[in-house]
């Protein structure tokens, strides 16, 4: 081949290249050890004892060991992975004794032991304001005969021991502090920890960084950094996760289906959770009840606790049309507290005669006139009092005041005028938690929607309407059911657990503090091209990427998938697969298998590439043109050199190419 050609043809392939580079978008650069994480919800908390979004928990989930940790595929104990390596129950239910790994060490290199174990569960335990509470209220007394043993005596069974979240935190750091303190304080940073990474840097509207702990007791993992930033929109959100910024969105927008559907570089995570999302009401009687003394000044009582407001309300919201419109079809429409992601529990309401609820205008309105509402004119009223309230709906869930402003509307169709308040996640824990007399509350609200994301069982779902619960927000008190969710807790036959549950569900799906709407969901968005080897938990296409434990973050590697293993992706130590190849879902390319203040960019040691996007069809022209030309002058260039030194060029031609 003469020089002449290959010169000819590198001008052009170089032209080519040029033009490909220009015309496609560029690629996301290849993970350097860091995964980019972004959300629109704050991580209100990274101290365990008094961390409440969902987001706060996905990070302890990856920076603390629970005693049992969650197996990946099904959320049952993972011995392997976990503090302890086998634990034995009584026959009656009330002593669990726990085995613990020998060698583990804390990042700071103490070793751990069944102290710290101790400590944990009892500090949690004598702390009674704390998140944690609930879940070792019942523990009478913890043995630990010795360093890798412990033994929780139980006032009475409880069948949540195996699937508590609780982190096991390091006795020789928190033991300063008083126990009473210690769900009021932030968390001393950088934490100390037996999980794979360590919180650095804690920024509630900004970016929360996690690093790799060098004493982990596994395989150090190929993400070096875990970097979480919070974003105030959600369209900044799916602009740096197309652009290549982010490696992963936490609750995105499920409006973005359709328009992801044909993206090869995302894979979209969708499904049912363990939850539900409802309009919760101001339940706190005026005389007070649990943890409230009673409502705030500001609250429409004798609108929002009155029964047939509420139950007309759930007439007049057309769940279907809600899920179908507002959340693209992938939730299910709810008429209860416990979610059909938990199968062996789950039962459909939907067309039960005393609270199915089945969309019907006429019959609120029907509800309102025997309730002594008088519609005649609207909004309707009731002894001088008019039928109107405030619904407070989060700054970032853009898709609540869209499924809201349905329910308003429909409101409006039956004579109850409802006001819709878009409120900061801070301005409306003010307002759910504002403080009364004896650490007490006060509720200052009417109503809000938001959602609730529960535990391996139900038990959590039916636990936040009990009186006093740690986690209540409607205050609702009615001894009947707190008696039934108690029962069913301590119930060993499964069968008799399951009814109880349900008699606790009618009660408060007749008194109505929440109306559900839909069914919790995830939703969740991860580049393929940045990292892969993605654990779907549970395992499934309704599985989520992240939440359930560390192994889902410490399985990735970087780039792409390799070709050659698509079809037989590695399998985990629990059984779960490459989600290139196990979490299927919906269209091709991208797959569909749920606030604050945002940072303009993430920060200096997370830096954010620039956004791709189309070019202009005529600037493509000029450059294709511009192109072109340069190549003919190229080729004049060198046949006019080869012309005059042509001897030269003959031995040249002659000469072997390098």
């Amino acid at each position: 081949m003469s020089r002449l050609r290959r010169a000819g043809a590198a001008v052009i392939a170089a032209a080519v290249a040029l033009l490909t580079t220009v015309v496609t978008a560029p690629p996301a650069a290849a993970a350097t050890g860091d995964l980019r994480i972004g959300d629109t919800q704050p991580v209100d908390s990274v101290n365990p004892f008094n961390e409440q979004n969902d987001i706060s928990y996905a990070i302890t989930s990856l920076s603390y060991d629970l005693l049992l940790n969650y197996g990946t595929d099904d959320l049952s104990p993972d011995l392997d992975h976990s503090l302890a390596q086998s634990y034995e129950v009584s026959p009656d239910g009330k002593t669990w004794t726990f085995k613990l790994h020998p060698g583990i060490v804390w990042s700071d290199g103490q070793p751990f032991t069944s102290a710290d174990v101790k400590w944990t569960y009892e500090s949690a335990r004598d702390n009674e304001t704390n998140v944690m509470n609930a879940y070792v209220a019942g523990i009478d007394s913890i043995e630990t005969p010795d360093a890798l043993t412990v033994i929780l005596k139980l006032k009475a069974p409880d069948e949540r021991m195996a699937s508590i979240f609780v982190p096991i935190l390091p006795k020789h750091v928190w033991e300063k502090y008083k126990v009473a303190d210690l769900d009021k304080m932030a968390l001393p940073l950088p934490s100390v920890t037996t999980a794979p990474y360590i919180i650095s840097s804690f920024d509630k509207t900004g970016t929360t960084i996690l690093t790799a702990n060098p004493k982990f007791r596994g395989p150090a993992p190929t993400v070096k950094r875990i970097v979480e930033t919070n974003y105030g929109n959600q369209d900044s959100l799916l602009r740096d996760l197309q652009g290549g910024a982010l490696d992963m969105v936490v609750d995105g927008n499920l409006q973005w289906t359709k328009q992801l559907a044909n993206s090869p570089d995302i894979h979209q995570w969708a499904g049912t959770s363990s939850g539900f999302q409802e309009i919760a009401f101001n339940s706190c009687p005026v005389g007070g009840a649990g943890e409230c003394t009673g409502p705030g000044k500001d609250v429409h009582v004798k609108v929002v606790q009155d029964h047939a407001i509420r139950e007309a309300l759930a007439y007049a919201v057309d769940r279907p049309s809600i899920a179908q419109a507002v959340y693209a079809g992938v939730p299910q429409p709810a008429y209860g507290l416990i979610s059909p992601y938990y199968a062996k529990y789950y039962k459909d309401w939907s067309t039960d005669p005393d609270i199915g609820y089945q969309f019907s205008l006429d019959k609120a309105k029907q509800v309102l006139k025997d309730g002594g509402w008088d519609c005649a004119t609207n909004p309707c009223t009731k002894d001088g009092v008019k039928a109107e309230f405030t619904l407070n709906v989060r700054t970032n869930d853009p898709s609540g005041q869209n499924a809201m402003r349905r329910v308003i509307a429909a409101a409006g169709e039956i004579g109850i005028k409802i006001t819709m308040s878009v409120v900061t996640e801070d301005a409306l824990n003010n307002l759910v938690y504002a403080p009364s007399t004896d650490s007490k509350y006060a509720p200052n609200f009417d109503a809000f929607y938001w959602a609730w994301i529960g535990d391996p069982t139900p038990d959590f779902n039916l636990s936040v309407l009990q009186t006093g619960s740690a986690w209540s927000d409607s205050y609702y008190s009615n001894p009947a059911y707190d008696k039934l969710v108690d029962e069913a807790l301590v119930t060993q036959d499964f069968s008799k657990r399951v009814d109880l549950m349900h008699q606790a569900e009618k009660i408060a799906m007749t008194d109505l503090p929440y109306i559900p709407v839909i069914y919790a969901y995830t939703y969740d968005l991860t580049r393929n091209d940045t990292w892969h080897g993605y654990l779907a938990s549970p395992a499934g296409a309704e599985g989520s990427p992240i939440g359930s434990n560390w192994l889902q973050v410490t399985s990735l590697q970087s780039g792409p998938a390799p070709a050659s293993t698509e079809s037989s992706a590695p399998e985990s130590s629990s059984g779960a697969t490459d989600s290139a190849a196990s979490t299927g879902g919906a269209g091709a390319g991208s797959t569909v298998a749920g606030g604050s203040n945002a940072p303009t960019s993430v920060s200096a040691a997370a830096p954010v590439p620039a956004s791709s996007g189309g070019v202009p069809v005529w600037l493509v022209v000029v450059l294709i043109a511009v192109v072109l030309v340069l190549v003919i002058v190229v080729l004049m260039v060198l046949r006019r050199g080869k012309g005059s030194r042509r001897a030269d060029d003959e031995d040249l031609d002659d000469a072997p190419f390098n």
